[in-house]
């Protein structure tokens, strides 16, 4: 029943709480939560009552009632009966450090508390041990002594549950919080929260699934496929989505027939099987949260940008972006969003953001440490970035309190309560400038954000629903909200070694890179026709996964990198030189140098011969070889002198720079003993011609002269 007017003695309470009126839309009621933590009177081995909330309205004034479920936990061995609910509420809450501090510790009493209605269940509720029973859905109007400040105010709400056992009377308690606004809300505070859809790689290298977690949490009521679900609803809350375009390739794998490999044995599962049809679901749902909600595409696998670009390379986290670009679109069919930039947290300096720019974004999201400010009330999102830090206009700074609620341990212990939590921070927030210039908060949790259904569903229906608050996209936020209020510049802070050290290191993104560009020299020689390119290109990017900033994940992100170089050298390994002997009989002349093919692809390369003897050219024009064939290529060489030369024959990728196969061919050159022969009989011929000559000479002057005839008379 509903409490009378309070006594004398708390009229001065009533009196600081009377600008309390109640309107707003009742949250969804969630059907089982974990249990709130809850007082109990007599002793610690009696019987316990735990009282959990289940929904509330998320904002309440004159011409709306409080509304709020409840559920009561038996945590004893009695029975319990007889159950009957107190409602009090507290004093105007006037900053966010009061109402953390009181969320923060459910012990701690609420000042100048003043009953406001109690009431029973009516229907002989008996909650054994060990149940859990909801209770009747309770509305009821504030009584009139409670008025509301303008424009509104923030109250805690305390709920007490009694109920006896065989053991005597016992009692349970939470406290949450309700947010009274007076009427028509003129400047409502803009508010956008990132919702990001990532996780990391269930896959091995091969594409077999070496676990079915990902299942769980794609599921009705995991994390993932519960945001997928609400946000494919008609008429959705505009929240901003991240995608991760690995984890839509890796679901809609999933979505089919598949294969799980546990340890050395590997199952097909059939696109029939139940964890095959849940995969297939949040996709279609996915797909009708995106067409509701444009996305976002997150770096592919999340990659670490920042080390990536302070361990020197452009290239390479570009990449990533434009390659998880491409496949969202691909999958979703209209492009997605590419004004706004998320980075994971790491040493992101000016280099990072012209990446980012370089990738057509406007907007950046960055860590308050990055941009601080001096100022004591809570600063818009928007903060300017002028000129010089890479063709980025904007930068969104997410509010640190309400990013760190988002992933407190309570919003799965106590969610409903925890999301109402949130709820009335933000409305604390909107009471510290309630009708100054147009002001705009972002809520961001980590990458990795795995909500409780419980409490991801109060959640974004409470920001949508409460008037004073309007929910926006983020690149919105960012266009129609300008930085302030105060008017202090914020330029970019260094980063820190912090940063640093919880990237990935420098030697294992060197790896990393030494084997992309492997594989760049690898695709020119394989050219566009090898159908495992794509697969090395995204076999890398993971590698590149901020999921593996820790020494156990690199493991596995070593494992993708270390896939790519085998399948290279597989093919490598197929190419080679026939050994052969080749006699040249002249001083230039061409020489046949055999390359075979052994693998079952085409391949383009060049030759590069070597010889401290031979002249040589440098490298031969590319050439085809087609599969499972041999090409003849015949050199132009030159010799010095004659003899028996080796010459080192290398196959290299078009490019020149990946050494494929070696072998050597024998060049015998006999073009210098030719000439000397020809010498040696001209030199002798001549001699002999002069020796004749001379001998013949030599003779006529050494013979007596002819005697003349004599003559007959």
């Amino acid at each position: 029943m509903s409490a009378g007017s309070p006594p004398a003695s708390r009229r001065r309470p009533r009196r600081r709480v009377a600008g309390l009126g109640l309107v707003g839309v009742v949250l969804a009621m969630v059907a089982t939560c974990p249990p709130a933590r809850a007082q109990q009177s007599g002793s610690s081995s009696g019987p316990a009552l735990q009282v959990i909330l289940q929904g509330i309205t998320a904002t309440t004034g004159p011409k709306a009632p409080l509304a709020y479920r409840l559920a009561v936990r038996n945590a004893g061995s009695a029975p319990l009966r007889d159950l009957s609910v107190r409602a009090s509420i507290g004093g105007a809450i006037s900053t966010r450090s009061e109402l953390e501090q009181l969320a923060g510790d459910p012990d701690r009493e609420p000042g100048d508390t003043s009953p406001l209605h109690s009431w029973q269940p009516g229907d002989g509720t008996v909650v054994a041990p060990g149940a859990t029973v909801g209770l009747p859905v309770h509305s009821e109007p504030l009584p009139p002594w409670l008025r509301i400040r303008e424009p509104g105010m923030v109250l805690p709400l305390v709920l007490q549950v009694l109920a006896s056992s065989d053991d005597g009377q016992v009692a349970g308690r939470l406290t949450t919080f309700v947010v009274a606004t007076s009427g028509a809300i003129r400047n409502p505070l803009r508010i956008s929260l990132l919702v990001p859809m990532h996780e990391q790689s269930h896959r091995n290298p091969a594409g077999d699934f070496v676990n079915d977690g990902l299942g769980k949490l794609l599921a009705p009521d995991g994390s993932l496929g519960a945001i997928a679900a609400e946000l494919a609803r008609p008429g959705a809350p505009k929240v901003t989505l991240m995608i991760d375009p690995m984890l839509t390739d890796e679901a809609t794998a999933m979505g089919g027939s598949w294969k799980l490999r546990r340890h050395r044995r590997v199952e097909t599962v059939s696109a029939g099987d139940p964890r095959s049809l849940i995969a297939k679901q949040f996709v279609q749902n996915l797909r009708a949260a995106a067409a509701n909600n444009l996305p976002t595409a997150l770096p592919y696998a999340n990659a670490d940008l920042p080390s990536v670009v302070r361990a020197g390379s452009d290239a390479e986290p570009l990449a990533s972006l434009l390659y998880a670009r491409k496949h969202l679109k691909e999958w979703l069919g209209p492009n997605p969003d590419a004004s706004l930039a998320w980075p994971v947290p790491g040493a992101i300096d000016a280099a990072t953001l012209k990446v980012l720019a370089d990738a057509d974004a406007t907007t950046v999201v960055l860590d308050s440490h990055l941009l601080p400010t001096t100022a004591s009330t809570t600063q818009n999102a928007t903060v300017d970035l002028g000129a010089g830090l890479g063709g980025l206009s904007h930068a969104l700074v997410p509010d640190p309190a309400l990013s760190a609620a988002l992933w407190d341990p309570k919003s799965r212990s106590e969610p409903a309560a925890w999301a109402q939590r949130v709820l009335a921070e933000t409305a604390m927030t909107w009471l510290e400038l309630p009708n100054g210039q147009p002001r705009g908060i972002l809520l961001a949790p980590p990458q990795t954000w795995r909500p409780a259904p419980e409490f991801f569903r109060p959640l974004v229906r409470g920001l949508v629903s409460a008037p004073w608050l309007d929910l926006l996209p983020a690149q919105q936020l960012a266009a129609q909200v300008p930085q302030g209020p105060a008017k202090e510049q914020r330029p970019l802070a260094p980063y820190t070694q912090a940063d640093v050290d919880m990237g990935l290191p420098a030697s294992y993104l060197r790896n990393i890179s030494n084997v992309n560009s492997r594989l760049t020299s690898f695709s020119r020689m394989v050219a566009s026709n090898f159908p495992a390119l794509d697969d090395y290109d995204r076999d890398l990017l993971i590698a590149q996964s901020s999921d593996w900033r820790a020494p156990g994940g690199r493991v596995k992100g070593s494992s993708f990198v270390r896939a790519v170089g085998l399948g290279m050298r597989a093919v490598q390994r197929q190419v080679g030189v026939q050994r052969t002997r080749v006699t040249l009989t002249s001083r230039r002349g061409a020489i046949p140098i055999t390359v075979t093919n052994a693998s079952s692809q085409r391949l383009i390369v060049v030759l590069r011969l070597t010889s401290s003897r031979v002249d040589l050219p440098d490298l031969s024009e590319p050439f085809t070889v087609n599969p499972k064939e041999q090409v003849t290529r015949r050199v132009e060489v030159g010799t010095r002198t004659t003899g028996t030369f080796p010459i080192r024959v290398d196959v290299y990728t078009p490019d020149g720079k990946v050494n494929i196969a070696r072998d050597q061919v024998t060049l015998v050159s006999t073009a210098f003993n030719r000439v000397a022969l020809v010498l040696a009989g001209g030199a002798g011929g001549f001699l002999l011609l002069w020796w004749g000559r001379k001998t013949g000479w030599r003779r006529r002057r050494t013979d007596p002269p002819a005697k003349a005839p004599e003559s007959v008379s």
